[in-house]
């Protein structure tokens, strides 16, 4: 009787575990719904790149649960956009897909996340597992969300490592779902690895290091954020595409570049404003990964335009707010201005790009 009733105490016990991680599984969840609506106008450049008039909106559910048994995790996001206006004189769109004509593009209804994750801590550190669909940003590479109305994606499997101050992470990816097109993805060849840095074919290989720090000192709920970043990328030997890409950077024979990265911003609970500069040194700072949308470096000069030509300098002016003095906490404005004036065998040269991103988020649905 006596051990009848010891294992009916410890299903009971396991049970209780098993509600009480389902619970934090479920209780320690964010869910959030966000409504953006982005305009993009530009003009041909004189017969020199596309012209663009297009006025986009796009909803994006996420879901990101808690912790099962303090083990298991899981992500998932879905996001819809269609235009609101594409004007008669545009011949390319960028955050859709053309159908029949521009002014009639295609819809967007696809999953941007599903990803499984995992960890498991002792004394030795902590190891996280990761694995499917989701939008990477590490310190070295990430999936570019500039001028998207919908993020970009990545399929693939993470491993992180670390204990004490030691960070390792491994990442294999092998397909992306591009931010203009329906669909779960494409399948790539690519591997890109951060901090043990093993890249694919037709990739330079490459670093950043960067510092931040933050001045709170200041009165209550004010904060200066200052960063310092040193990047650079190299061709990677055998792996190297030497042949370059028509229209995006040229051929050559050895590649070699630089770019120094200071940033500084001041910002509270509700508004943000500041000022970056980066210049780039050595040969131009455009080499990708493997995609236009997936391989982006990790620099405050890659906005549309790399801005990042040898000898060039960039300042780019930003900030941003939300509503919340009109008791709108939810929606929020983004806005910045980048202009540079100066590259390495140009007369004249002038760049400059601007973008204005309207978003409400409600939490908790």
């Amino acid at each position: 009787m006596r051990i009848a009733q010891k294992c009916l105490a410890g299903l009971a016990c396991l049970s209780a575990i098993g509600r009480a991680s389902a619970d934090a599984f479920i209780g320690d969840s964010r869910t959030s719904l966000r409504y953006s609506q982005f305009y993009w106008k530009e003009n041909n450049g004189d017969g020199v790149g596309p012209t663009r008039n297009e006025w986009v909106q796009a909803a994006l559910f996420n879901f990101n649960s808690g912790w099962y048994r303090d083990v298991l995790g899981f992500d998932y996001s879905y996001g819809l956009a269609d235009d609101l206006y594409v004007g008669s004189e545009a011949n390319n769109i960028s955050d859709l897909e053309a159908d029949d004509s521009v002014q009639s593009p295609h819809g967007i209804a696809k999953p941007v996340e599903a990803y499984l994750r995992g960890r498991l801590a002792g004394e030795g550190g902590e190891l996280q597992l990761g694995a499917g669909k989701k939008s990477r940003r590490y310190a070295q590479y990430f999936d570019d969300p500039i001028s998207r109305i919908l993020p970009p994606s990545t399929l693939g499997l993470d491993l992180d490592y670390t204990l004490g101050g030691l960070a390792l992470r491994f990442s294999h990816i092998n397909g992306l779902s591009a931010r203009n097109e329906s669909g779960w993805v494409m399948q790539c060849p690519g591997v890109a690895a951060c901090r043990s840095n093993t890249p694919s074919r037709r990739t330079p290989s490459g670093w950043p290091r960067s510092n931040c720090s933050t001045v709170s000192n200041w009165p209550p709920g004010q904060y200066l954020d200052l960063y310092a970043t040193q990047g650079m990328q190299e061709d990677a030997g055998d792996r190297f595409e030497y042949e370059g890409v028509r229209g995006l950077y040229e051929a050559e024979s050895s590649h070699d570049a630089r770019y120094l990265d200071l940033s500084a911003k001041y910002r509270t609970d509700h508004f943000h404003a500041g000022i970056t500069y980066n210049k780039v040194r050595g040969d131009d700072f455009d080499r990708l990964f493997f995609s236009k949308d997936h391989g982006t470096w990790n620099s405050s000069a890659k906005l549309f335009y790399f801005f990042g030509l040898e000898e060039e300098e960039m300042f780019k002016l930003m900030g941003g707010m939300d509503f919340s003095f009109f008791g709108l906490p939810q929606p929020r404005l983004d806005t910045h201005y980048a202009f540079s004036d100066h590259a390495a065998g140009y007369d004249e040269f002038s760049r400059r790009s601007s973008k204005a991103y309207f978003s409400t988020t409600s939490r908790d649905i």
